[in-house]
């Protein structure tokens, strides 16, 4: 997972801006050199509350519009007359994450991904984030002086624990997910704090030991290098959405990564032979991951219940829908906008929300080839969006044995996001539309879905490449 997160941020300025945008512009000629006024960024952030009160279902459900407005003042306070294309990301990614939803925080902008991609990147990958260390998978410097494990206290005289401070009130939703994220996003987040190459570092070895050391970033010239070389310290890493294979003792293993549909290996028919294979060879489970399922398309949990699962459930309590006019903007950027498949949205007044709620369970499709075999999930912080959504069914209507950590956030959330450009700062800001309830229909809990086995893997265990989680779940399945 945190390769694959790796090769999306080297590359963030290439691929982010194919997406749909409403309201976007093309930045001046003399725009990349200019700072910005303050009554411009007042200007934007108005914009920026419009946009998201006239879209949101319920924006103010964390925050009230008075905090929100001490929150704007607050962040005003430090500047005189003008902002630089810095400073704005960091104001509309606090704006954004005060709202404290998994899917809303960092803001981008054309001209920021251009500076970081020009800079000399920190040149650790990490496996986790905890309030005052930073702990390394990979040291991919010149000369590696960090092993995994080894945890990374201080940069450039900057405590790891002021960093996290910093870093934690740029996203929004559980404080996992923060972490999470603060771990992914790292390089940038060091980018746009002003901390740069060369990189003094405090960090205490796995055996206790502290070292003080200088490393040099990394260009961007160099992401082919690395990423051969992470690839060949990690064996493999595949970027399929989904996976099958067998584990010892005749158990099969999805490695559901996302839940999108892969053009070469459509979901349906991955499903048929994987089911097939699992019936002839009378295997006597199913382990399925969804430790580094980031979300996707939710239709596509349904298809995998149909399957194995012979219970009535619901994935979601139900779903409410804010019918904007910002929305609407943002459908008809699509190159392939078509509007009859649309009309429905479109056809809604501006301000109206439609509000549907599953009052029954659903009965179960059964599909075949159809598994009598035990079935496991496996489940963790990296478990988002849609994913957190099966797994919240799956848990609520005990679908399937459920393994590992709480996931990355709650399942009463906010969804079906949509891009949109604020207009002198060319910011790129996230909404929601929608917002979800968990498929027990108790919107008063904000926690994540909790697994029915709580297994938390170990720093050693993750250095000995020991997986107590899918363990656990073997045993299960096997009845030790």
């Amino acid at each position: 997972m945190r390769f694959i997160l790796f090769v999306c941020m080297v590359f963030i300025s290439c691929m982010g801006y194919g997406q749909q945008i409403a309201y976007e512009k093309t930045d001046p000629i003399d725009f990349y050199s200019k700072k910005l006024s303050k009554q411009a960024i007042k200007e934007d952030i108005r914009f920026w509350l419009t946009t998201m009160e006239e879209s949101h279902v319920n924006m103010y459900h964390s925050i009230s519009r008075e905090q929100m407005q001490l929150l704007v003042d607050s962040l005003l306070i430090p500047f005189q007359d003008s902002v630089t294309h810095i400073e704005s990301i960091l104001i509309f990614s606090r704006l954004g994450a005060a709202l404290d939803e998994g899917h809303v925080g960092l803001v981008s902008s054309r001209i920021t991904d251009s500076l970081y991609n020009q800079s000399l990147r920190f040149p650790f990958q990490l496996q986790k984030v905890t309030q005052d260390a930073w702990f390394v998978s990979y040291d991919i410097s010149s000369t590696p002086k960090l092993e995994m494990n080894d945890k990374i206290i201080s940069i450039n005289h900057i405590s790891v624990s002021e960093l996290n401070q910093r870093f934690h009130c740029l996203f929004g939703g559980l404080d996992n997910w923060r972490k999470e994220q603060i771990a992914s996003y790292s390089k940038k987040l060091l980018f746009l704090a002003g901390i740069s190459s060369p990189f003094e570092i405090e960090a205490i070895k796995e055996n206790g030991d502290k070292i003080h050391f200088t490393v040099q970033g990394f260009h961007r010239s160099q992401i082919d290098s690395i990423t051969k070389m992470l690839t060949a310290k990690m064996n493999h890493q595949s970027n399929k959405p989904y996976e099958f294979s067998w584990l010892k003792n005749g158990i099969g293993y999805l490695n559901y990564r996302s839940m999108r549909n892969d053009p070469t290996l459509p979901f349906d028919q991955f499903l048929t032979t994987v089911f097939t294979s699992l019936n002839d060879s009378s295997s006597k489970g199913l382990v399925i991951d969804l430790r580094e399922n980031g979300g996707g398309d939710s239709q596509l949990g349904e298809r995998l219940l149909a399957h194995f699962n012979k219970k009535p459930y619901i994935l979601a309590g139900g779903m409410k829908w804010k019918i904007s006019s910002h929305y609407k903007a943002f459908l008809k950027t699509s190159k392939n906008y078509n509007e009859a498949d649309n009309k429905f949205y479109m056809s809604q007044p501006d301000g109206n929300t439609y509000t549907y709620v599953n009052r029954e369970l659903k009965k179960p499709i059964i599909k075949e080839p159809f598994f009598e075999g035990k079935v496991a999930f496996l489940i963790g912080t990296g478990t988002f969006s849609s994913a957190n959504m099966l797994a919240d069914g799956v848990v609520s209507y005990q679908l399937a044995a459920t393994f590992g950590e709480p996931t990355g956030e709650s399942p009463n959330d906010f969804g079906e996001m949509f891009n949109f450009m604020l207009p002198n700062s060319h910011v790129i800001a996230r909404a929601a539309s929608k917002m979800f309830t968990r498929a027990n229909k108790d919107e008063k809990n904000l926690g994540p879905v909790v697994p029915e086995n709580i297994i938390i893997p170990t720093a050693t265990d993750k250095k000995q490449k020991k997986d107590p989680v899918l363990e656990s779940a073997v045993n299960w399945i096997l009845n030790k």
